[in-house]
């Protein structure tokens, strides 16, 4: 009488395909079990194709720099480095105890969202509007991405990333949420200061402090009229751009290295901000 044993073709199980939205977050790879129909001991080799770095010293990254071990059948992902692609394919090959083989792969996506600290800082007059067209501060995520800006006070449009009206009573600042194909948000930093003048500011600023000549070519003077304390003054050019800042003591300005156009002078005193249009010749 013979006997006959019949081993089913082993399969290897590298888990559901990931989304995270952080590039922080770890995960685990794996199925449960990583291993089927086989005979154990179970061999496990995790691998991915090397991502080319540029660099002499380490040429390229391999499964290893991202994996805690790639020889367990749920290893953990805790690589954030530099290299992490928005879309990376992972491989699982099991060798079971009679060499019988199967591989499977797992496919781990990340939002990775983009941000810099960069803004714009804008003035107008009460009842007047700005076209805020600026590059935004934030972007990325996977695949198609979706603007949220916030406030929506005074703004022709939310969902826009650039190339839109802002048209506040009141001096707004403006930041962005980007929301991308799987759900996962990120906000920017403010991006949009848009400072509105009051009815009447360039009164009250004359009132309080001369600045002379106006026109000027190179020095301007600065002279309170009346007994107030300048903290500081700040000179912004015309596309909202901090140039300068100056002791508050100091009578006054030295513009002779700067090019011709219209500034911005900020004047701080305590509590009250006094703007006052500059014009370089």
């Amino acid at each position: 009488m013979s006997s006959f044993h019949i081993t089913a073709q082993c399969i290897a199980n590298a888990g559901e395909d990931i989304h995270r939205c952080s590039p922080d977050s770890v995960m685990v790879f794996g199925g449960d079990p990583s291993a089927n129909n086989g005979v154990p001991p179970y061999i496990y080799e995790w691998w991915i194709e090397p991502i080319p770095t540029g660099s002499e010293v380490v040429p390229f990254i391999y499964a290893s720099n991202m994996l805690n071990d790639t020889s367990i059948a749920n290893p953990s992902f805790i690589y954030t480095g530099s290299f992490l692609g928005s879309s990376m394919t992972f491989f699982l090959r099991i060798t079971d105890g009679l060499g019988c083989q199967g591989i499977d792969t797992i496919v781990l996506t990340t939002s990775i969202f983009n941000v810099h600290l960069i803004y714009h800082e804008y003035w107008i007059n009460q009842g007047d509007s700005v076209f805020l067209n600026q590059i935004p501060n934030i972007s990325g995520g996977f695949d198609t991405a979706m603007y949220d800006w916030n406030p929506s006070y005074g703004l022709s449009d939310t969902t826009l990333a650039a190339g839109f009206w802002a048209s506040p009573d009141i001096s707004t600042a403006y930041a962005a949420t980007v929301t991308d194909s799987k759900g996962c948000s990120k906000t920017g930093s403010i991006l949009y200061y848009v400072n509105v003048l009051t009815l009447g500011v360039d009164d009250m600023l004359k009132s309080k402090i001369k600045i002379y000549p106006n026109p000027t070519t190179d020095l301007i003077s600065i002279e309170p009229n009346e007994a107030i304390i300048i903290d500081k003054y700040e000179l912004w050019n015309s596309i909202g751009q901090k140039i300068a800042e100056i002791d508050g003591a100091q009578k006054s300005i030295d513009m002779s290295t700067y090019q011709h156009g219209i500034y911005l002078l900020k004047v701080h005193v305590g509590d009250e901000l006094l703007v006052h249009r500059i014009v370089k010749k």
